[in-house]
């Protein structure tokens, strides 16, 4: 039974593929009946790409209750779990000395109850992060004091999750988009909006939030997170700081096996005008560190980035690239996934997505999610990986 159901959806990757390529898939309305597919009666992608890597998504409270996970959708398909909002900073320390764990608690163990990891996200941020991270940056403390309140803070949250937590995004985009110098450890975010650790502490608070999450947690992997990895600059700088703080480590612990940094996820949201290339390059790039990579935030708009930053309107062909993207990212994800170990969509369907306007996700409908010509480029792309 279970090998006609994979040749069904090998059948129905062909079609929509095909439609894709026809140029027709960027309306709802047009596409074939065979393409629309309720994902609930679809083989579950944890298990298709199970000897590969995991299949990961986000999750709310709304997702949960004490028993367990109870979105059926989260629970068929993904193996690893994302809090989308409800582990960051501000949720978690909204004033100093004061955590607000319940919510992701609860989060955290309806997942564990559910076989399902869980990646905590964030430790350390520049955005969505309390008045008091903030004000470090600013106010009259020392370097010293404000090295001991971060390690602090993390030695507390971090042993809060002890056991529970698979891998931890210790530190969130540190780099800004633009205007990067060559040295990591002058080039992170600062102004306004700028990593308050970095402006205070200066570039080894890098490396002390690291230490501070492995001594809490040894069995933890912690992540290095940041988007717009596809560009060969703030990729250098990334390579070059993990580089630079598992040396670090390495001198001050010459008997660790492990790495300090021992991942780095690359978000993934992307548009289409992002080159399956330039992703390929950076992974030949972050594969020289010996890391695990995860691909951490997945979502591919159906749109340039300056048509969907100027609201402009959707066509058929910008839904037919996404679709074709999604299959070539896939296909760089299978032959890498000696190093991937994660593959984890920024939402389940359209409607949901914090970029629902240009349609990314490879699901729409909000009461019954069905199958998008994305899906099916994907799963063409898995089909045509174990042909070889």
């Amino acid at each position: 039974m279970k090998k006609n159901i994979l040749k069904l959806t090998g059948l129905l990757s062909v079609i929509a593929v095909l439609f894709v390529v026809g140029g027709s898939a960027g309306a709802q309305n047009a596409q074939p009946a065979q393409s629309r597919v309720d994902m609930m009666t679809l083989p579950a992608m944890k298990d298709q790409f199970s000897q590969y890597f995991m299949i990961g998504n986000i999750f709310n409270p709304s997702d949960i209750n004490a028993s367990g996970v109870t979105n059926a959708r989260l629970t068929r398909h993904f193996n690893v779990l994302t809090a989308e909002n409800d582990m960051k900073p501000d949720k978690i320390a909204p004033t100093r000395n004061s955590f607000n764990f319940g919510t992701a608690d609860r989060m955290v163990n309806a997942a564990l109850a559910s076989n399902i990891k869980v990646v905590g996200h964030t430790l350390l941020w520049h955005s969505q992060i309390p008045g008091w991270h903030r004000s470090i940056g600013t106010n009259n403390v020392t370097p010293e004091a404000a090295l001991q309140t971060m390690k602090d803070y993390i030695t507390n949250v971090v042993t809060h999750f002890k056991g529970r937590i698979y891998c931890w995004d210790v530190l969130n985009e540190a780099f800004p988009d633009g205007g990067l110098g060559s040295d990591w450890r002058t080039s992170m975010r600062s102004g306004a909006e700028g990593n308050p650790w970095f402006m205070k502490i200066g570039a080894n608070f890098v490396y002390e939030g690291f230490l501070a999450a492995r001594l809490a947690d040894p069995d933890a992997i912690l992540y290095y997170n940041d988007y717009n990895l596809d560009q060969s600059a703030k990729a250098r700088l990334v390579h070059d700081m993990v580089r630079d703080v598992n040396a670090q480590y390495r001198r001050a612990f010459p008997n660790e096996r492990r790495l300090l940094i021992e991942g780095i996820g690359m978000q993934s949201h992307h548009n289409t005008n992002v080159s399956p290339s330039n992703i390929r390059a950076t992974l030949n790039l972050f594969r020289t560190l010996g890391v695990k990579i995860s691909i951490s935030e997945l979502d591919v708009l159906s749109q340039t980035w300056s048509q969907y930053s100027s609201r402009a309107a959707l066509t058929e062909a910008g839904s037919a690239r996404a679709a074709q993207l999604y299959g070539e990212y896939f296909t760089l994800f299978l032959e890498n996934s000696d190093i991937i170990e994660r593959v984890t969509f920024w939402g389940v369907y359209d409607e949901q997505s914090w970029r629902a306007r240009a349609n990314p996700l490879i699901f729409e409908g909000r009461t019954t999610s069905y199958t998008k010509p994305a899906y099916f480029s994907i799963m063409a792309a898995l089909d045509a990986h174990r042909r070889r």
